[in-house]
């Protein structure tokens, strides 16, 4: 069992769950950008839970007036709110990936 996590071990590059110091960009670019990403992102997050809110709410009134056009509106706020907010955590891997490839 030893020998098939020693593989996995490795390729996360030691112990994952030890806290490691996030590599900033060198002098005012790097603090600058990392607040205008933060807050990129942040706003983002905050959209899609209000979209999927304001989703679940359409459903329900759509649902308990007879509208079947404002439930379906709902349904669909709901699916692509959850597709974005996959969306935007996957930013922050891509962003990584493509700045260790320019580093290298």
């Amino acid at each position: 069992m030893a020998s098939l996590l020693k593989p996995l071990i490795t390729l996360a590059d030691g112990d994952p769950l030890s806290p490691k110091q996030p590599k900033n960009l060198p002098g005012n670019i790097g603090t600058s950008t990392d607040n205008l990403i933060g807050w990129s992102l942040t706003g983002a997050l905050i959209a899609c839970l209000l979209g999927f809110i304001f989703g679940c709410a359409l459903i329900g009134v759509g649902h308990n007036t007879e509208r079947p056009d404002m439930a379906a509106r709902g349904k669909r706020s709901v699916l692509w709110s959850l597709v974005a907010a996959a969306g935007v955590g996957t930013v922050f891997g891509l962003v990584k990936a493509f700045y260790n490839i320019g580093q290298g």
